[in-house]
Protein backbone atom coordinates (compact mmCIF):
# COMPACT_ATOMS: atom_id res chain seq x y z
CA UNK A 1 0.00 0.00 0.00
CA UNK A 2 2.98 2.57 0.83
CA UNK A 3 2.88 5.48 2.97
CA UNK A 4 1.32 8.56 2.16
CA UNK A 5 2.82 11.83 2.12
CA UNK A 6 1.34 15.07 2.66
CA UNK A 7 2.12 18.70 3.65
CA UNK A 8 -1.73 20.17 3.62
CA UNK A 9 -4.56 19.04 6.03
CA UNK A 10 -8.05 18.17 5.39
CA UNK A 11 -10.25 21.55 4.29
CA UNK A 12 -11.46 23.37 7.49
CA UNK A 13 -14.92 22.62 8.82
CA UNK A 14 -16.81 25.70 8.13
CA UNK A 15 -19.85 24.74 9.81
CA UNK A 16 -17.85 23.84 13.47
CA UNK A 17 -15.55 27.04 13.20
CA UNK A 18 -18.85 28.89 12.82
CA UNK A 19 -20.51 27.29 15.79
CA UNK A 20 -17.91 28.09 17.59
CA UNK A 21 -17.64 31.48 16.60
CA UNK A 22 -21.11 31.84 17.76
CA UNK A 23 -20.86 30.49 20.53
CA UNK A 24 -18.08 32.50 21.72
CA UNK A 25 -20.19 35.53 21.01
CA UNK A 26 -23.14 34.40 22.67
CA UNK A 27 -20.86 33.66 25.80
CA UNK A 28 -19.70 36.85 26.14
CA UNK A 29 -22.81 39.22 26.75
CA UNK A 30 -23.97 35.98 28.89
CA UNK A 31 -20.54 36.30 31.04
CA UNK A 32 -21.72 40.22 31.41
CA UNK A 33 -25.33 39.53 32.10
CA UNK A 34 -23.97 37.08 35.11
CA UNK A 35 -22.16 40.10 36.68
CA UNK A 36 -24.38 42.47 36.33
CA UNK A 37 -26.73 39.82 38.11
CA UNK A 38 -24.83 39.38 40.64
CA UNK A 39 -24.38 42.64 41.16
CA UNK A 40 -27.79 43.91 42.03
CA UNK A 41 -28.16 40.49 44.05
CA UNK A 42 -25.52 41.88 46.53
CA UNK A 43 -27.54 45.43 46.16
CA UNK A 44 -30.92 44.12 46.53
CA UNK A 45 -30.36 41.64 49.65
CA UNK A 46 -28.40 44.16 51.23
CA UNK A 47 -31.49 46.71 51.03
CA UNK A 48 -33.48 43.60 52.60
CA UNK A 49 -31.68 42.68 55.01
CA UNK A 50 -31.44 46.11 56.44
CA UNK A 51 -35.20 47.23 55.92
CA UNK A 52 -34.50 49.42 53.26
CA UNK A 53 -37.22 48.49 51.49
CA UNK A 54 -40.80 49.33 51.78
CA UNK A 55 -43.02 47.06 53.32
CA UNK A 56 -45.12 47.22 50.38
CA UNK A 57 -42.59 46.66 47.93
CA UNK A 58 -40.88 43.81 49.13
CA UNK A 59 -42.82 41.58 47.67
CA UNK A 60 -41.31 42.94 44.39
CA UNK A 61 -38.29 43.03 45.71
CA UNK A 62 -37.77 39.63 46.52
CA UNK A 63 -38.89 38.70 43.39
CA UNK A 64 -36.16 40.86 41.48
CA UNK A 65 -34.04 39.07 43.87
CA UNK A 66 -34.87 35.83 42.82
CA UNK A 67 -34.37 37.32 38.97
CA UNK A 68 -31.00 38.68 39.95
CA UNK A 69 -29.89 35.41 41.67
CA UNK A 70 -31.46 33.15 38.62
CA UNK A 71 -29.00 35.63 35.81
CA UNK A 72 -26.08 36.16 38.05
CA UNK A 73 -25.56 32.48 38.43
CA UNK A 74 -26.94 30.80 35.20
CA UNK A 75 -25.63 33.31 32.86
CA UNK A 76 -22.07 33.33 34.35
CA UNK A 77 -22.16 28.98 34.22
CA UNK A 78 -23.50 29.38 30.63
CA UNK A 79 -21.53 31.85 29.57
CA UNK A 80 -17.85 29.95 30.39
CA UNK A 81 -19.70 26.65 29.11
CA UNK A 82 -19.99 28.21 25.81
CA UNK A 83 -16.32 30.06 26.10
CA UNK A 84 -14.71 26.86 27.24
CA UNK A 85 -15.84 24.70 24.15
CA UNK A 86 -15.20 21.04 24.02
CA UNK A 87 -11.54 21.38 24.59
CA UNK A 88 -9.41 18.29 24.83
CA UNK A 89 -5.74 16.83 25.50
CA UNK A 90 -3.69 16.04 22.45
CA UNK A 91 -0.84 14.00 23.39
CA UNK A 92 2.57 14.79 21.54
CA UNK A 93 4.93 12.00 20.98
CA UNK A 94 8.33 12.42 20.06
CA UNK A 95 12.30 11.37 20.49
CA UNK A 96 13.18 13.24 23.77
CA UNK A 97 15.57 16.28 23.15
CA UNK A 98 14.77 16.17 18.61
CA UNK A 99 14.54 20.09 18.24
CA UNK A 100 12.69 20.41 15.24
CA UNK A 101 9.54 18.11 16.26
CA UNK A 102 9.63 20.29 19.53
CA UNK A 103 9.33 23.74 17.25
CA UNK A 104 7.21 23.00 15.06
CA UNK A 105 4.57 21.33 17.70
CA UNK A 106 5.54 24.38 20.01
CA UNK A 107 4.59 26.74 17.06
CA UNK A 108 1.51 25.09 16.12
CA UNK A 109 0.17 25.20 19.68
CA UNK A 110 1.36 29.36 19.77
CA UNK A 111 -0.56 29.92 16.38
CA UNK A 112 -3.16 27.74 15.47
CA UNK A 113 -4.55 24.83 17.97
CA UNK A 114 -3.48 26.27 21.09
CA UNK A 115 -7.17 27.70 21.12
CA UNK A 116 -8.91 24.74 21.03
CA UNK A 117 -7.00 22.12 21.93
CA UNK A 118 -4.57 21.64 25.01
CA UNK A 119 -1.41 20.01 24.28
CA UNK A 120 0.42 17.53 26.73
CA UNK A 121 4.04 15.88 26.03
CA UNK A 122 6.27 13.06 27.58
CA UNK A 123 9.60 14.59 27.82
CA UNK A 124 12.96 14.25 29.92
CA UNK A 125 13.39 18.00 31.14
CA UNK A 126 14.72 19.36 27.15
CA UNK A 127 10.89 20.71 26.41
CA UNK A 128 9.86 24.50 27.60
CA UNK A 129 6.01 24.45 28.08
CA UNK A 130 3.68 27.07 26.77
CA UNK A 131 1.38 28.93 29.27
CA UNK A 132 -1.89 30.23 28.59
CA UNK A 133 -1.99 33.55 26.63
CA UNK A 134 -0.93 36.73 28.78
CA UNK A 135 -3.86 38.93 27.43
CA UNK A 136 -6.89 37.68 30.21
CA UNK A 137 -4.68 38.38 33.13
CA UNK A 138 -3.42 41.80 31.36
CA UNK A 139 -7.47 42.34 30.94
CA UNK A 140 -8.39 41.30 34.24
CA UNK A 141 -5.63 43.43 36.35
CA UNK A 142 -6.49 46.23 34.17
CA UNK A 143 -9.90 46.09 34.89
CA UNK A 144 -9.38 45.43 38.79
CA UNK A 145 -7.82 48.84 38.54
CA UNK A 146 -10.13 50.64 36.40
CA UNK A 147 -13.34 49.44 38.72
CA UNK A 148 -11.01 50.80 42.14
CA UNK A 149 -10.47 53.78 40.63
CA UNK A 150 -13.78 54.81 39.13
CA UNK A 151 -14.99 53.66 42.77
CA UNK A 152 -12.60 55.84 44.44
CA UNK A 153 -13.11 58.86 42.19
CA UNK A 154 -16.40 59.04 42.77
CA UNK A 155 -16.75 58.37 46.23
CA UNK A 156 -14.47 61.20 46.16
CA UNK A 157 -16.24 63.48 43.97
CA UNK A 158 -19.12 63.00 45.80
CA UNK A 159 -17.47 63.78 49.39
CA UNK A 160 -16.40 67.02 47.93
CA UNK A 161 -18.97 68.36 45.87
CA UNK A 162 -21.91 65.86 45.01
CA UNK A 163 -23.33 66.15 48.58
CA UNK A 164 -23.09 70.19 48.33
CA UNK A 165 -25.08 69.57 45.59
CA UNK A 166 -27.83 67.60 46.23
CA UNK A 167 -28.17 69.68 49.41
CA UNK A 168 -27.91 72.99 47.68
CA UNK A 169 -30.93 71.89 45.77
CA UNK A 170 -33.00 70.75 48.43
CA UNK A 171 -32.36 74.08 50.21
CA UNK A 172 -33.04 76.32 47.10
CA UNK A 173 -36.37 75.17 46.60
CA UNK A 174 -38.76 77.54 47.68
CA UNK A 175 -40.44 77.55 51.12
CA UNK A 176 -42.86 79.95 53.12
CA UNK A 177 -42.23 83.04 55.84
CA UNK A 178 -42.74 80.61 58.69
CA UNK A 179 -39.13 79.60 59.89
CA UNK A 180 -40.47 76.43 60.85
CA UNK A 181 -40.63 75.54 57.31
CA UNK A 182 -36.81 76.48 56.98
CA UNK A 183 -36.12 73.96 59.94
CA UNK A 184 -37.98 71.43 58.09
CA UNK A 185 -36.80 71.54 55.16
CA UNK A 186 -33.27 71.88 56.29
CA UNK A 187 -34.30 68.04 57.98
CA UNK A 188 -36.08 66.43 54.73
CA UNK A 189 -32.86 67.40 52.64
CA UNK A 190 -30.38 66.23 55.34
CA UNK A 191 -33.22 62.78 55.28
CA UNK A 192 -32.59 62.88 51.77
CA UNK A 193 -29.20 63.23 51.34
CA UNK A 194 -28.48 60.21 53.84
CA UNK A 195 -30.98 58.36 52.61
CA UNK A 196 -29.16 59.55 48.88
CA UNK A 197 -25.94 58.15 50.51
CA UNK A 198 -27.27 54.89 52.02
CA UNK A 199 -28.14 53.60 48.28
CA UNK A 200 -25.04 54.30 46.76
CA UNK A 201 -22.89 53.03 49.28
CA UNK A 202 -24.52 49.78 48.70
CA UNK A 203 -24.52 50.32 44.91
CA UNK A 204 -20.73 50.48 45.34
CA UNK A 205 -20.11 47.77 47.59
CA UNK A 206 -22.42 45.80 45.63
CA UNK A 207 -20.15 46.23 42.47
CA UNK A 208 -16.73 46.32 43.71
CA UNK A 209 -18.12 43.29 45.99
CA UNK A 210 -18.70 41.27 42.88
CA UNK A 211 -16.67 42.69 39.86
CA UNK A 212 -13.14 42.94 42.04
CA UNK A 213 -13.59 39.29 43.49
CA UNK A 214 -14.05 37.87 39.77
CA UNK A 215 -11.45 39.84 38.15
CA UNK A 216 -8.74 38.95 40.69
CA UNK A 217 -9.94 35.47 40.56
CA UNK A 218 -9.50 35.73 36.79
CA UNK A 219 -6.30 37.42 37.20
CA UNK A 220 -5.10 34.45 39.65
CA UNK A 221 -6.50 31.57 37.29
CA UNK A 222 -4.67 33.06 34.04
CA UNK A 223 -1.18 33.75 36.22
CA UNK A 224 -1.49 29.83 37.54
CA UNK A 225 -2.05 29.21 33.74
CA UNK A 226 0.93 30.71 32.27
CA UNK A 227 3.24 29.62 35.06
CA UNK A 228 1.60 25.44 35.39
CA UNK A 229 3.62 24.50 32.38
CA UNK A 230 4.81 21.07 33.90
CA UNK A 231 4.48 17.96 35.65
CA UNK A 232 6.10 15.19 36.73
CA UNK A 233 5.49 11.33 37.74
CA UNK A 234 7.58 9.14 39.43
CA UNK A 235 5.98 5.98 39.77
CA UNK A 236 3.16 4.37 38.81
CA UNK A 237 0.90 5.09 41.45
CA UNK A 238 1.43 8.91 40.13
CA UNK A 239 -0.04 8.23 36.70
CA UNK A 240 -4.06 7.82 37.44
CA UNK A 241 -3.98 11.32 38.90
CA UNK A 242 -1.81 13.14 36.90
CA UNK A 243 -3.93 12.10 33.80
CA UNK A 244 -6.82 12.88 35.79
CA UNK A 245 -5.79 16.32 36.59
CA UNK A 246 -4.32 17.01 32.88
CA UNK A 247 -7.96 15.90 31.36
CA UNK A 248 -9.66 18.36 33.77
CA UNK A 249 -6.96 21.11 33.05
CA UNK A 250 -7.60 20.87 29.21
CA UNK A 251 -11.14 22.05 29.93
CA UNK A 252 -10.86 25.37 31.19
CA UNK A 253 -10.75 28.09 29.48
CA UNK A 254 -7.44 29.33 31.31
CA UNK A 255 -4.99 26.93 30.99
CA UNK A 256 -1.43 26.47 29.74
CA UNK A 257 -1.46 25.12 25.45
CA UNK A 258 1.37 22.57 25.95
CA UNK A 259 2.21 21.36 29.17
CA UNK A 260 5.42 19.26 29.64
CA UNK A 261 5.02 15.93 31.86
CA UNK A 262 8.62 14.10 33.06
CA UNK A 263 7.96 11.10 33.42
CA UNK A 264 10.69 8.72 35.06
CA UNK A 265 11.95 5.91 32.69
CA UNK A 266 10.78 2.71 34.18
CA UNK A 267 6.97 3.91 33.84
CA UNK A 268 7.26 5.46 30.46
CA UNK A 269 5.08 2.91 28.54
CA UNK A 270 2.29 3.02 31.16
CA UNK A 271 1.96 6.57 31.07
CA UNK A 272 2.15 7.01 27.01
CA UNK A 273 -0.99 4.39 27.01
CA UNK A 274 -2.63 6.49 29.84
CA UNK A 275 -1.76 9.43 28.47
CA UNK A 276 -2.90 8.78 24.90
CA UNK A 277 -6.39 6.70 25.99
CA UNK A 278 -7.51 10.27 27.51
CA UNK A 279 -6.40 12.41 25.03
CA UNK A 280 -9.00 12.73 21.91
CA UNK A 281 -5.75 12.78 19.47
CA UNK A 282 -2.29 11.38 20.02
CA UNK A 283 0.31 13.00 17.45
CA UNK A 284 3.72 10.63 16.99
CA UNK A 285 6.33 12.56 15.13
CA UNK A 286 8.03 9.34 13.04
CA UNK A 287 10.84 11.60 12.34
CA UNK A 288 13.77 9.84 14.00
CA UNK A 289 13.56 6.44 13.98
CA UNK A 290 13.67 4.32 17.35
CA UNK A 291 12.73 0.78 19.17
CA UNK A 292 10.79 3.37 21.74
CA UNK A 293 9.01 5.09 18.58
CA UNK A 294 8.38 1.51 16.77
CA UNK A 295 6.88 0.14 20.49
CA UNK A 296 4.40 3.60 20.38
CA UNK A 297 3.31 2.80 16.57
CA UNK A 298 2.61 -0.70 16.84
CA UNK A 299 0.92 -0.13 20.05
CA UNK A 300 -1.16 2.90 19.92
CA UNK A 301 -1.82 2.73 16.01
CA UNK A 302 -4.17 -0.79 16.68
CA UNK A 303 -5.94 0.94 19.53
CA UNK A 304 -7.17 4.19 18.17
CA UNK A 305 -6.72 4.22 14.70
CA UNK A 306 -7.39 7.70 13.06
CA UNK A 307 -7.10 9.60 16.48
CA UNK A 308 -3.07 8.75 15.67
CA UNK A 309 -1.54 11.50 13.62
CA UNK A 310 1.95 10.50 12.23
CA UNK A 311 4.13 13.76 11.51
CA UNK A 312 7.73 13.96 10.62
CA UNK A 313 10.01 16.44 9.17
CA UNK A 314 9.67 16.38 5.08
CA UNK A 315 13.73 16.34 4.02
CA UNK A 316 14.44 13.38 6.64
CA UNK A 317 11.19 10.64 5.76
CA UNK A 318 11.90 11.29 1.75
CA UNK A 319 15.34 10.68 -0.98
CA UNK A 320 14.47 11.89 -4.32
CA UNK A 321 15.88 9.14 -6.90
CA UNK A 322 18.09 9.78 -9.94
CA UNK A 323 14.58 9.85 -12.32
CA UNK A 324 13.51 12.38 -9.95
CA UNK A 325 10.42 10.73 -7.56
CA UNK A 326 10.24 11.02 -4.14
CA UNK A 327 10.03 8.23 -2.40
CA UNK A 328 9.67 7.52 1.78
CA UNK A 329 12.96 6.65 2.88
CA UNK A 330 12.52 5.19 6.79
CA UNK A 331 13.25 1.84 8.71
CA UNK A 332 9.73 2.65 9.79
CA UNK A 333 8.10 2.19 6.14
CA UNK A 334 6.93 -1.37 6.87
CA UNK A 335 5.44 -0.25 10.69
CA UNK A 336 3.24 2.30 8.89
CA UNK A 337 3.02 0.96 5.36
CA UNK A 338 -0.69 2.17 4.49
CA UNK A 339 -0.81 5.41 6.82
CA UNK A 340 -0.68 9.52 6.31
CA UNK A 341 1.96 10.85 7.38
CA UNK A 342 1.27 15.63 7.76
CA UNK A 343 5.23 16.59 6.77
CA UNK A 344 6.63 19.56 8.19
CA UNK A 345 9.41 21.96 6.95
CA UNK A 346 11.85 23.37 9.52
CA UNK A 347 11.37 27.17 8.07
CA UNK A 348 9.11 29.71 9.31
CA UNK A 349 6.48 29.37 6.18
CA UNK A 350 6.55 25.59 6.25
CA UNK A 351 5.73 26.02 10.06
CA UNK A 352 3.09 28.41 9.31
CA UNK A 353 2.03 25.55 6.71
CA UNK A 354 1.59 22.94 8.61
CA UNK A 355 -0.02 24.56 11.84
CA UNK A 356 -3.05 25.42 9.30
CA UNK A 357 -2.62 21.82 7.85
CA UNK A 358 -2.61 20.21 11.97
CA UNK A 359 -5.56 22.14 12.88
CA UNK A 360 -7.62 20.73 9.93
CA UNK A 361 -6.18 17.44 10.33
CA UNK A 362 -7.52 17.15 13.83
CA UNK A 363 -10.97 19.13 13.89
CA UNK A 364 -11.35 16.23 10.57
CA UNK A 365 -10.63 13.34 13.35
CA UNK A 366 -12.48 13.87 16.29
Amino acid sequence: MGVRIVLDGPRPDAGRRVGRAFAVAAGVPLVMVGVVGLIGLVYLVAMLVTDSVASHDRDKAALYTAWCAVAGFAGLWLGVQLLRGRRRLVLFLRRFGYADATRALSFAATNAIGGSWRLVTLDDDMIRGIGGSAAPRKASGFGTVVVLAAAGAFVWWFIEFGGDMVLADFMSSPRGSDPLDGIGQALGAAMALGLLVFVLMWLLIALVGVSVPLLLFSYLKARHAERALTERIRSERDIPGRVARMARKSTKILSPRLTVVTVAHAVWQQAVVAFAHASGVVIIDVTVPSEALRWEITTLLPALGRRCVLVGRLDALTTTLPDGRTVMDTPLARDIDGQEVLAYRPDGPGLRRFAKALRGTIEARV
